[in-house]
């Protein structure tokens, strides 16, 4: 049971969320590997003093990212939104990119003509970033690594972390890290999932064992505030449900966003322990309405399949307690996912060659921002549906 905050060591915790006794949810384990998984409890707390949401328990990484399944580099809109973010950075002279999976940052920033290296704890992961020349250091970002990048390469004038920061079990070691590697007038720009878009929009699906912290803008401001930095700049990236990324200085070298109060004083209207309290109770009313959903078509005789095999569909599947029964297999355009199992739910993972074969009428798309590219890729043949809330998804 967590006592205090992990951030502030606030005394005055919420536990808004109990999601049940959950797998590792970037684990996809072989058809005959089931009895290896690890299960541990998804519970998700509110801290009243500085706003941040999260995970009561901090499972290992050293569990997490020894065999790695997420390639960012499979997904069309995650290509082109580090395309962007690249072209942003084409003037820096040193960009160090951490959580780098792939390369899928590196490899635009190598065709620009940037000095760039990843820093990438995934064995795997990282092997196919260096086999394809895009450098990569495999390891997690510490203060030791950080000294390593800084003898071999030198300063950076930009560290980038994308999805990255929720991930982390000590966060303010990351950023002891960065002000060893950062130039003194560098600049540290993060993009992480926002916990008040999560809350509207019932993203409930995006808590998983991996993502310990779920940060507020209030939270990201007094983090990073102790440690000397200021936000310099935040705006809204789509990525994820709905991210912000923020731009980061030391207190010397910048100056706080202008927007930054107002942004605050919009998001503590929402991040309360009424609305959250709400918030779960809702969470449980929509994944009922799925689970109802995919009964009545396999009652009804619709044939159902899934497109993604994302972190969330293990949550929401092991909540709902959805298996193969219910969604006889999912869709996942990644090779590391086809031929083994969704976590903990046992749902198979195949290629999308698979729909020629059992022909559905149904795909229930856990992938669902990038909806718009599944359609392209399955012919628009189809009856598309998100899974939280149980709404088909109309052509736009």
């Amino acid at each position: 049971m967590l006592k205090c905050c992990s951030l502030c060591h606030g005394q005055i915790l919420n536990k808004f969320l109990d999601l049940g006794r959950q797998p590792l949810a970037n684990k996809y384990p072989k058809p005959s590997g089931f009895q290896e998984e690890k299960f541990f409890p998804l519970e998700v707390f509110f801290c009243e003093t500085c706003k941040n949401v999260q995970l009561g328990e901090m499972v290992p990484r050293s569990l997490m990212f020894e065999d790695y399944y997420y390639l960012s580099s499979v997904n069309g809109g995650l290509v082109r939104h580090f395309e962007a973010l690249a072209e942003e950075l084409k003037d820096a002279k040193f960009v160090v990119d951490v959580g780098s999976n792939d390369g899928v940052l590196l490899r635009p920033l190598k065709g620009l003509g940037v000095r760039a290296l990843g820093v990438e704890p995934s064995v795997n992961v990282s092997k196919l970033a260096n086999d394809e020349g895009l450098e990569t250091l495999c390891a997690f970002f510490e203060e030791t690594s950080a000294r390593q990048v800084l003898d071999s390469h030198g300063p950076a004038d930009v560290i980038v972390a994308s999805s990255v920061f929720t991930h982390l079990d000590a966060p303010d070691q990351f950023i002891r890290a960065a002000d060893i590697l950062l130039a003194e007038d560098g600049k540290l720009v993060i993009e992480v999932e926002y916990i008040l878009n999560m809350i509207s929009q019932v993203q409930f699906e995006r808590f998983y064992l991996d993502r310990i912290f779920y940060y507020s803008i209030s939270s990201m401001k007094e983090l990073f505030a102790k440690h000397g930095m200021v936000i310099t700049g935040v705006e809204p990236v789509a990525q994820h449900g709905g991210s912000l990324r923020f731009t980061l200085m030391r207190d010397a070298a910048g100056t706080e966003a202008p927007e930054l109060a107002e942004m605050i004083a919009t998001e503590l209207k929402v991040l309360n322990t009424t609305a959250l309290t709400d918030f779960g109770q809702r969470c449980r009313d929509l994944t009922d309405k799925l689970v109802a959903g995919l009964k009545r078509w396999r009652e009804e005789g619709i044939k159902v399949a899934g497109y993604g095999a994302p972190a969330r569909l293990s949550t929401i599947t092991n909540f709902g307690g959805i298996d193969s029964e219910l969604l006889p297999f999912t869709i996942d355009d990644s090779p590391l996912k086809q031929g083994r199992t969704s976590p903990g739910a046992h749902i198979p993972v195949v290629a999308a060659s698979e729909l020629e074969t059992y022909q559905p009428e149904v795909l229930v798309v856990f992938a669902y921002e990038y909806i718009d590219d599944i359609r392209k890729k399955t012919g628009n043949s189809y009856n598309y549906y998100m899974p939280i809330p149980l709404v088909e998804l109309k052509a736009s």
